[in-house]
């Protein structure tokens, strides 16, 4: 009954963890390449090449943050001069790589899921670890040697649960989206 309290807070803390930490980045840029709704009289371009469909006019080159952190290059096409204007205005709209975008139901469980199980890996990894320490410091006390052994074995379970929910999880996914 004990290991089971002990696997069960593992398990809220994992879940503890998710809440309070885990807020998933669903894309990087997810409206660009392309025309982002605020400015639809430019086109950004991870390519440096013309789309056409009347943007002809090379802009400029911008390097773009996106909420993640991740950066990424685009050149900017205009429908005109006049529409270049804007792409100063446009490279600097802290919103051009958070603007919401619509996301499968898919998408959304499936970096949803494969979050908590990241963190599952984490918790799993750091109770291993605390699992060692408690070995190391027990000076012979077999009560804490047990204690330090035990702790490793759930840590070592609770990688291997990760690890195979986040392959089932995967599998499922890519069977649904077929």
């Amino acid at each position: 009954m004990k290991n089971i309290k002990s696997i069960l807070k593992a398990g809220a803390l994992a879940i503890l963890a998710t809440v309070m930490i885990a807020s998933p980045t669903f894309a990087d840029c997810p409206n660009l390449p392309g025309t982002p709704s605020n400015y639809p009289d430019l086109y950004f371009n991870s390519e440096h090449a013309s789309p056409g469909n009347g943007f002809v006019q090379y802009c400029q080159r911008a390097r773009l943050t996106a909420e993640d952190g991740s950066e990424s290059t685009y050149y900017i096409y205009g429908k005109s001069t006049a529409a270049c204007a804007q792409a100063g205005v446009a490279t600097s709209d802290g919103n051009i790589c958070t603007e919401a975008t619509s996301l499968t139901l898919n998408e959304i469980v499936s970096q949803v899921i494969s979050t908590i199980i990241y963190i599952i890996g984490i918790v799993a990894v750091i109770m291993i670890i605390l699992g060692g320490i408690h070995y190391a410091t027990s000076q012979g006390d077999p009560a804490k040697v047990k204690k330090g052994k035990d702790t490793i074995l759930y840590g070592i379970i609770g990688l291997v649960i990760a690890i195979l929910a986040y392959a089932i999880v995967n599998f499922v996914l890519e069977a649904l989206n077929r």
